[in-house]
C-alpha cells in the first residue's frame, strides 16, 4: 500500500476514533430536531420545495416551479413516499403548473397532515448537514490536524445559521455541501491529478448544480484556483472536457435523462414565446416548441436565473426596501448574522494566514471562494438573504478553527502565565460561540449577534429569510391559546395556513394600517412597517422574535402607547 493510500485510509477512519467529533455532531442533531419540531412550514418549503419534489418523484415531470433544480426537493420528498402522502394530481393547479396552489392543496386539502409532512421532509436535510460536518472535520484534520478539526467542527455545529438551515427542507444547505465537496475534491485533484479525483470533482459539481443554480459560481472559482496555483497541466483540454462531461451527465441524470422541447410544460409559455420571437425570430419559436433536447428544464431555469439577477428582488436593509440592492448588503448580513467570536477568529485568521500551518495551494482553494463571493455580490440586485453565502461558511470556519489551533500551539514558546491567557482566550471565544447558539434555541433563523443588540433588533436590519420566513405560526397558535385570546387581527404574508393551527383570526382592514382599533394584533416582522402606528406602542410580546403582539383592547393591557 502506498503512503498516499495509507494516509487516505487513516483519514477515512479518523472520525471513528474521535468521540468528541461524534458528540459534536450529536449536538447538531439535537439542536436541529428541536428546531424542526418547533417551526411551522416556511415560505419556500411550503410553496416551492416539498410538494414539488414529491410531484417529481411520483410523475417524473418537473413542470412545478422549474426555476430551481430538483435534487434537494426530491431528497426532502423521499420520506413522504413511505408515508403514502396523497398528491393532488387531479387538481387544476397540477395541470396549470400553479406551484403555490398545488402545495396548498397538498398540505391542507388532500388528506395529509401538514406537520407530519414537514417534519419528515426536513430530516433528509439534517442528514446532509451531518455528512457535511463529517467531511468538514475530515478535510480540516487532513490540512491542519485534529485540534483544528475539532475547533472547526465546533464552529459549524453551533453556528445559528448552519443549525437553522439544517432544520429546513430548502436548497441552501444542500448546495453548500456539494459546493464544499467540489472544492475539496478539486484541491486533492490538483495535488495528485488522477482520473478518479477528476471524476469526483465533476460529480460533486453536478450535484451542486442539481441543488441550486448559484452553483454556477463554481466554474470561475475553480478556474481562479488554477490561475493562482499555476496548475495548468491539471486542466489540459481533454481533462476539462472529461470534467464537463461528468458534470453534464450528473445533472442530466438528476432530471431522469429528460428529453423534451424547451417550451413544453413550462410556466408562462406565452411570455417566453414572445421573448424568443422578438429576439430570435419565428423559427426559433417553432424549434423551442417541437424539438426535444436534453436538460430543457435546466436550461430554462438558467435563463430564469439570469432574468432574476437582472431584474432584482425586493430586499430590506436598515430601514429601507430596494430592488436594486446595496453593495454592502452581504458584508453587513455576514457581520450581524454570525456570532462575534466566530467573526473575530475568522477576521484575525485573514491577517495571520501565513502563520497558519497550511500550504500555498490549499490556502488559495480555501480563500478564493470567500473572496469571490464577497466581490461578485457587490453589484447583485437579487439580495435574498445570508443563506446565499452558506457555501463559503465552511471555508471561513476552517480558517477560524486553524487560527484558534495556531494560537494554542503558540503556548510552547510562551511563559506559563502567557500560556494560560492564550488558552483561556480560545476557550472563552469557543464558549461564547456555543452559548450564542444555546441562547437563541430553538429560533435559530432569527439569530442576530450582540453588535446590534441581539435578535430583538434584527427586524430593524434585515428581513425575509434572514429573520421571518413564516416559521413562527405554530408558536403564535400556542401563545394565543395560552393567553386565551378569542380573536386576533393577523398580518401574516406567508403561505402556511393559520386555520390549520386553529387560530381564531381575521385580517385587518386597510384603515387599521393607519389607526389601530381596540383589539389584539399579531403582526409578522416582515410586514411591521405597513403599520404606521407600530413604533408608537410597545408590543405586549414577540413570538419567536418574528411576530409582534399588540394587545390594545384597553389601557390596562400590556401594549402601552410610548410617550
Amino acid at each position: 500500500m502506498t503512503q498516499t493510500s495509507r494516509r487516505g485510509q487513516r483519514c477515512r477512519w479518523a472520525f471513528l476514533n474521535s468521540p468528541a467529533a461524534a458528540l459534536l455532531l450529536a449536538c447538531l442533531a439535537i439542536q436541529s430536531v428541536s428546531a424542526i419540531k418547533t417551526a411551522s412550514p416556511t415560505a419556500d418549503e411550503l410553496a416551492h420545495h416539498v410538494a414539488n419534489g414529491y410531484s417529481y418523484l411520483l410523475t417524473g415531470n418537473f413542470k412545478m416551479n422549474p426555476a430551481s433544480p430538483p435534487l434537494s426537493r426530491m431528497l426532502s420528498a423521499l420520506p413522504l413516499l413511505f408515508l403514502g402522502a396523497k398528491a393532488p394530481l387531479d387538481h387544476p393547479s397540477w395541470k396549470s403548473g400553479n406551484s403555490p396552489e398545488f402545495a396548498n392543496q397538498f398540505f391542507y386539502h388532500a388528506g395529509n397532515d401538514a406537520d407530519t409532512l414537514i417534519f419528515w421532509a426536513r430530516i433528509p436535510i439534517l442528514f446532509i448537514s451531518l455528512l457535511f460536518g463529517f467531511f468538514l472535520f475530515q478535510w480540516t484534520k487532513e490540512i491542519f490536524g485534529k485540534k483544528a478539526a475539532l475547533l472547526t467542527l465546533t464552529l459549524y455545529v453551533f453556528s445559528p445559521d448552519i443549525v437553522a438551515h439544517s432544520s429546513l427542507a430548502t436548497t441552501d444547505l444542500c448546495v453548500a455541501f456539494f459546493f464544499f465537496l467540489s472544492i475539496m475534491s478539486f484541491d486533492r485533484y490538483l495535488k495528485n491529478p488522477t482520473p478518479k479525483r477528476l471524476i469526483l470533482t465533476g460529480l460533486f459539481s453536478g450535484l451542486a448544480f442539481l441543488s441550486k443554480l448559484s452553483a454556477i459560481l463554481l466554474f470561475p472559482i475553480l478556474f481562479l484556483i488554477v490561475i493562482f496555483t499555476k496548475q495548468w497541466k491539471a486542466i489540459a483540454p481533454l481533462r476539462i472536457l472529461s470534467f464537463l462531461l461528468v458534470c453534464f451527465l450528473t445533472i442530466w441524470a438528476g432530471y431522469f435523462f429528460e428529453m423534451k422541447p424547451l417550451l413544453k410544460d413550462t410556466p408562462d409559455p406565452d411570455k417566453k414565446i414572445t421573448w424568443i420571437q422578438k429576439t430570435m425570430g419565428p423559427q426559433a419559436v417553432k424549434w423551442a416548441q417541437q424539438t426535444p433536447m436534453p436538460l430543457a428544464t435546466f436550461s430554462a431555469a438558467l435563463a430564469s436565473l439570469v432574468f432574476t439577477r437582472m431584474q432584482g428582488t425586493n430586499a430590506y436593509l436598515m430601514g429601507e426596501w430596494s430592488k436594486t440592492g446595496w453593495w454592502s448588503y452581504y458584508f453587513i448580513a455576514f457581520l450581524i448574522k454570525n456570532t462575534i467570536p466566530f467573526l473575530l477568529l475568522f477576521i484575525f485568521s485573514l491577517f495571520f494566514i501565513k502563520k497558519i500551518n497550511i500550504n500555498r495551494q490549499t490556502r488559495w482553494a480555501i480563500g478564493i471562494p470567500i473572496l469571490f463571493f464577497f466581490l461578485i455580490t457587490l453589484n447583485d440586485k437579487a439580495q435574498a438573504g445570508i443563506r446565499y453565502f452558506l457555501p463559503i461558511y465552511p471555508f471561513c470556519m476552517m480558517l477560524a478553527g486553524g487560527f484558534a489551533a495556531c494560537l494554542l500551539s503558540l503556548q510552547v514558546s510562551l511563559q506559563v502565565k502567557q500560556r494560560l491567557v492564550v488558552k483561556m482566550l480560545v476557550i472563552g471565544l469557543m464558549g461564547w460561540h456555543i452559548l450564542s447558539a444555546i441562547g437563541i434555541y430553538p429560533h435559530y433563523l432569527a439569530y442576530f449577534n450582540e453588535a446590534i443588540g441581539g435578535p430583538q433588533n434584527g427586524y430593524k436590519w434585515l428581513r425575509d429569510s434572514n429573520l421571518d420566513w413564516g416559521q413562527d405560526l405554530k408558536g403564535l397558535a400556542a401563545f394565543v391559546k395560552e393567553k386565551g385570546y378569542t380573536d386576533i387581527a393577523l398580518s401574516y404574508p406567508w403561505p402556511a395556513d393559520p386555520g390549520y393551527y386553529a387560530l381564531p383570526y381575521h385580517k385587518p382592514n386597510e384603515r387599521e394600517y393607519q389607526h389601530p382599533q381596540k383589539k389584539v394584533y399579531a403582526i409578522s416582522a416582515h410586514m411591521i412597517d405597513a403599520y404606521r402606528w407600530h413604533s408608537d406602542y410597545s408590543p405586549t410580546a414577540v413570538v419567536g422574535h418574528t411576530i409582534f403582539i399588540y394587545d390594545l383592547r384597553s389601557d390596562d393591557n400590556a401594549s402601552r402607547k410610548i410617550k
